[in-house]
C-alpha cells in the first residue's frame, strides 16, 4: 500500500527550531518497508530556518499556534494539502501528541477533504490515553494504542487485504469506528526483542537532505519507565515495563548513523538512560572498542548516577547529561511522586562539575501543590548546585496521568480540554492551587528572567554550550544547497512516487 506518515506542525507555526527528526515515524516506516509497503514521511513541523530562543521568548510566540489553527488560509495548511494531494496515499498515519492534537485533527480533516476514501490513523500518547474521545472526530478512522510498529503493520495488512469491516476486529492494539459504534480491540503485547527492529528509515522522510547530520542523532535504546511520577505520560505508550536494546545493537546504529549521514553527536531519548547500570558500562566498553568517535548525551535521574559510572561515561564520549530535578522543594517533589532526594542531587551535581560534564537541570513549575515559596526555593536550589544550563517548563496536564485526573476531579481542569492551550511554553496557569492565574504568570516571568540570566552567566564563565548548539553552529556554517519547503517542489525525491 501507499502510506504517508505525518508529524503535524506545532513549533513551526511559532518559528521555533524543532530538534531532531520524527524518530517514531521513521521506525514505523522501516518496519512497513521491510514488508513491501511504499512509505513516505512528511515532517510538517520542521523548518531549517527557524530560531532557537530562550523559554521566555518562545512563550511570547505561543499564541501564534492557536491563531494558525483558526486560519484555514495559513500557507502551512496549503502546503500540507499540496503534499497530501501529490503523494495520493491510501493510508495516512498522523502523530498526535496532546498539544498537537488540534493540529493533527486539522491534518486529518485535510486528508479527507483531498480524498474521502483515505484511511486516517492516529497514534502516540494522546490517542493511546483517550481513544474514544479522539474517535469522535469523523475524519479519524482508527487509533493505534501504545507501541506502534507491529500494530500499524497489522492494520495496514488488514486494509491491504480489503478486509477493513471484519478484519480490523482481529488487529490487537487498535480502536476504531464500526458504523456508529467505537470498538476497542484488546491491547497488543509489548515487543520483547527491540534488537529485531530495523534501523529507522530516515531516507523515507521527504526532503531528508534539508536536515543537519546532528538532527539524525536521536536514538531510543530502551522503552518504558518504572517510575510513577504523577505528571509524566511516558507510560501511555511504553508502559512501566522497561525493555532494553543490547549494547551491540546501539553501537551498530551509531556506526550506521556516522557512516551514512555523518552524524557525530548522539542524543539518547530514553526516559532514564542509566536505569541499568551494568548495561551502560557495557555500552561504554562496546562504543570505545567498536564504535566511531562520537559525543553523546542522555537524560536520567540523580539517583541513577555514581562517580564510577560517570567516569566511564565521560571516557566513552558522554559530554552532556540532562537531569530531571523538577523542583528544589521537598514537599512539591513528594506530591509529584518524583522520589528524588535533594541531598543526592547535590552530591551528583558536585560529581558532574568534577568530571567536566555540561549538564542541564530540568525544572517543572506550576504543579497543583506549587506555592510562591516553593518556586523561589527551587531558584535558590539552582543557585546552590550551579548547573551550566537550566531548562524551564510550566506544568501542562497530560491525559492518563495521576495529576491530570486529580485536576479534573477537583474541577480545575475541564473534561473537554482545549489541548491547543496545554503546553509548557507558557507563563500562565490555572493549576497551581495556591495562585491566582495572574499572580502565577507574573511570578513565572520573574523566574524566567532570573534563570535565563543564570544560563547566560554560566555560558560566559564556561565558554561553551551544550551539544545541541552544534545544530545551530553547523546550520550557520553550512552553505545552503536547498530552499525552505514552501511547496511540494521542495521535495525532489518524491517526484518518482513513493
Amino acid at each position: 500500500m501507499k502510506i504517508l506518515l505525518i508529524d503535524p506542525p506545532f513549533y513551526r507555526f511559532m518559528g521555533l527550531y524543532r530538534y531532531y527528526y520524527p524518530l517514531g515515524l521513521a521506525s514505523m516506516s522501516a518496519v512497513l518497508q521491510r514488508e513491501g509497503h511504499s512509505v513516505a514521511i512528511y515532517d510538517a513541523d520542521y523548518d531549517p530556518d527557524a530560531d532557537t530562543v530562550p523559554w521566555s521568548a518562545a512563550a511570547e510566540r505561543f499564541d501564534t499556534y492557536a491563531g494558525a489553527l483558526e486560519n484555514d488560509a495559513h500557507s502551512l495548511w496549503r502546503e500540507i494539502r499540496d503534499t497530501i494531494t501529490y503523494v495520493a496515499p491510501q493510508v495516512v498515519g498522523i502523530t498526535m501528541l496532546s498539544v498537537k492534537a488540534p493540529s493533527a485533527a486539522k491534518v486529518a480533516q485535510i486528508c479527507k477533504d483531498v480524498n474521502p476514501d483515505t484511511t486516517v490513523v492516529v497514534g502516540a500518547d494522546h490517542p493511546s490515553a483517550l481513544p474514544g474521545l479522539v474517535l469522535r472526530d469523523s475524519h479519524i478512522d482508527a487509533v493505534v494504542r501504545g507501541e506502534g510498529e507491529d500494530t500499524f503493520l497489522d492494520l495496514i495488512n488488514c486494509l491491504d487485504n480489503k478486509s477493513r469491516d471484519n478484519g480490523m476486529d482481529a488487529v490487537a492494539g487498535i480502536s476504531y469506528r464500526k458504523g456508529e459504534r467505537v470498538v476497542h480491540n484488546p491491547s497488543r503485547p509489548l515487543k520483547d526483542d527491540l534488537d529485531a527492529l530495523p534501523h529507522p528509515a530516515i531516507d523515507s522522510i521527504l526532503g531528508w537532505d534539508r536536515y543537519q547530520p546532528v538532527d539524525f542523532g536521536a536514538i531510543l535504546s530502551s522503552r518504558g519507565c518504572p517510575y510513577r511520577c504523577a505528571f509524566c505520560g511516558v507510560h501511555n505508550v511504553w508502559t512501566r515495563k522497561v525493555r532494553f536494546r543490547s549494547p551491540e545493537s546501539v553501537v551498530g546504529e551509531i556506526n550506521w548513523l556516522r557512516h551514512t549521514f555523518g552524524t557525530d553527536y548522539i542524543s539518547f531519548r530514553d526516559a532514564n538512560f542509566t536505569l541499568d547500570r551494568e548495561r551502560v558500562l557495557s555500552f561504554c566498553e562496546q562504543l570505545l572498542a567498536k564504535g566511531p568517535s562520537v559525543e553523546w548525551e542522555c537524560l536520567t535521574r540523580a539517583d541513577l548516577l555514581d562517580e564510577d559510572l560517570l567516569r566511564h561515561m565521560r571516557i566513552a564520549g558522554c559530554v552532556t547529561i540532562r537531569l530531571g530535578i523538577e523542583s528544589g522543594d521537598p514537599e512539591v517533589l513528594r506530591r509529584m511522586r518524583k522520589g528524588t532526594d535533594l541531598d543526592r542531587v547535590r552530591r551528583v551535581a558536585r560529581l558532574l562539575h568534577k568530571h567536566d560534564f555540561y549538564w542541564s537541570a530540568y525544572l517543572l513549575f506550576g504543579t497543583p501543590s506549587e506555592t510562591e515559596s516553593s518556586i523561589w526555593r527551587t531558584v535558590e536550589f539552582v543557585r546552590e548546585i550551579k548547573p551550566p544550563y537550566v531548562t524551564v517548563a510550566r506544568y501542562a496536564p497530560i491525559p492518563g496521568t495521576q495529576m491530570c485526573q486529580e485536576l479534573q476531579q477537583a474541577g480545575r481542569l475541564a473534561l473537554d480540554v482545549d489541548w491547543a492551550r496545554e503546553h509548557n511554553l507558557q507563563f500562565g496557569s490555572n493549576y497551581a492551587l495556591a495562585f491566582e492565574p495572574e499572580k502565577f504568570e507574573t511570578t513565572m516571568r520573574q523566574v524566567a528572567e532570573v534563570l535565563e540570566d543564570h544560563n547566560r552567566m554560566q555560558s560566559e564563565q564556561l565558554g561553551r554550550t551544550d551539544g545541541r548548539q552544534k545544530v545551530i553552529e553547523r546550520r550557520t556554517a553550512r552553505p545552503r544547497t536547498w530552499q525552505a519547503a514552501s511547496s511540494i517542489s521542495a521535495y525532489p525525491d518524491l517526484r518518482g512516487g513513493v
